[in-house]
């Protein structure tokens, strides 16, 4: 797993030679020359992350439900039904067991090695993000792949993204070991989550070598989502109906929730100035504080800690929240609920201190936003418009309503955030440095290489 603690340990190791390999990298990374008219950079990853959904909306729902007529009919003669999409930080938190609105039908193992992989036969059936299933951290190392369990005859449904190559991915981009094998190549039938291979969504000027604010989180879990509803349909109906109508009516309800986030962009840019002012000003820190949820393996973890502390693409300054706050620090709580215990205490112990703290949650439980809530905790806060106590879709047969939106604009929210904030610090002549991604041909030494200035700044 790509995961904040591999990347300090892989970091820690390189060679001083790293900055001549990052300048040798750049030499083969033609850098275009940007003459288009200046965009706010929050906007870009707005309609860059509505261009996403709007894409697989619009040529995939077919292509989700095909995968899942096929994964319904294989349960249905004694198949079992195995969901990876985990790869990446924001994946495996945003699909947890203990999830709101999560009906388990698409099991998300953290990992299938070992007996789960052993296990795997013809006639069963796999949704997976990955190629190489053991996630090494050197990307040149043999590992095993989903091909051997596609030899087998295992049903596999693959979702695109930047981690992996697929189709779009151009020649050299990855280190070696990750071009040996496609997702094509181990997969019956993709569904393209229109994921740019190189991730980013924002092109900064102050910034010319990478793309930066990740997209692939909010895109494979927009996909998992979809396929969720779409087999939850075939599961209440015993295969009756349209599967496809589940998977578009969650894909609609998203960019409806995302086109509202869209509408509180003056406050997300007044929101992000402030930090600007904190972290050149008050040599602010930035934490980022959510409540852990369960993954599989005993693992636990926050969707949008993982994915702002250490991402490919994502800023270097973000940190996982630590009681040693003080005054003048940034705490921002991202959080699918409205009232959350741990979260809470969170916010007061922070706002206590001094920090300025900030929050993006439901603003209400089902319409019901009396007595304590997070929103209320905080010095600013955003909505997700996501009051649901669980999901969106109600299924024939199913307790609740599954499929939760919270989690995707509450990502939407943190990377708009994070993408303004880079504007604020830019037009002040103080560009923050992000990571480039481990498994891009130059990443590993681009991050060690500019790692100690980010540690001097802060920033």
């Amino acid at each position: 797993m790509n995961t904040t603690h591999s990347r300090r340990t892989f970091l820690s190791v390189l060679s001083a030679s790293a900055a001549a390999m990052v300048g040798r990298a750049a030499e083969s990374r033609a850098f275009p020359v940007n003459t288009q008219p200046y965009k706010p950079l929050m906007d870009q990853y707005y309609e860059g992350i509505l261009n996403i959904i709007r894409g697989v909306r619009d040529t995939q729902v077919e292509k989700i439900a095909e995968a899942m007529e096929k994964a319904y009919e294989l349960k249905t003669k004694g198949g079992t039904i195995y969901s990876n999409v985990v790869f990446g930080h924001f994946a495996p938190y945003a699909g947890c067991r203990d999830i709101p609105g999560q009906p388990w039908i698409l099991p998300q193992y953290y990992s299938l090695l070992g007996e789960p992989f052993r296990a795997m036969k013809k006639g069963d059936f796999l949704l997976t993000n990955i190629v190489n299933m053991d996630m090494k951290t050197n990307w040149n190392e043999e590992s095993d792949d989903w091909k051997k369990a596609h030899d087998r005859g295992v049903f596999i449904a693959g979702i695109t993204n930047n981690y992996f190559k697929c189709f779009r991915t151009p020649p050299g981009a990855y280190y070696p070991r990750r071009m040996e094998l496609s997702l094509e190549e181990i997969s019956n039938l993709i569904i393209d989550s229109y994921v740019p291979w190189d991730n980013g969504l924002v092109s900064a000027p102050q910034h010319p070598r990478f793309k930066i604010c990740p997209s692939t989180g909010i895109a494979q879990l927009a996909v998992y989502w979809a396929c969720t509803a779409s087999l939850a349909h075939l599961i209440g109906a015993k295969g009756k109906g349209s599967s496809a109508a589940p998977a578009k009516k969650f894909l609609d309800l998203t960019l409806e929730r995302f086109q509202m986030i869209g509408s509180d962009r003056p406050k997300i840019d007044r929101v992000a100035e402030k930090w600007a002012d904190l972290v050149l000003g008050r040599d602010a820190r930035l934490f980022v504080y959510g409540e852990p949820f369960k993954a599989e393996e005993g693992l636990s973890g926050n969707m949008f800690v993982a994915d702002a502390v250490g991402a490919a693409n994502g800023s270097m300054i973000a940190r996982e929240y630590s009681g040693a706050v003080r005054a003048d620090d940034i705490v921002l709580i991202g959080s699918v609920r409205s009232n959350h215990p741990g979260e809470l205490e969170v916010a007061r112990a922070a706002r206590g201190k001094g920090a300025y703290t900030v929050a993006s949650c439901p603003f209400s439980t089902d319409g019901d936003s009396a007595g304590v809530r997070l929103f209320k905790e905080v010095d600013d806060a955003f909505t997700t418009y996501c009051d649901e106590k669980a999901g969106v879709i109600a299924i024939e047969g199913f307790p609740g309503t599954v499929c939760p939106i919270a989690g995707l604009t509450g990502n939407l929210v943190h990377w708009m955030l994070t993408a303004q904030w880079a504007d604020h610090m830019a037009r002040r002549g103080e560009m923050p440095y992000f990571w480039q991604g481990m498994h891009e041909t130059g990443g590993m030494e681009y991050d060690a290489m500019v790692r100690p200035y980010f540690e001097k700044r802060g920033y």
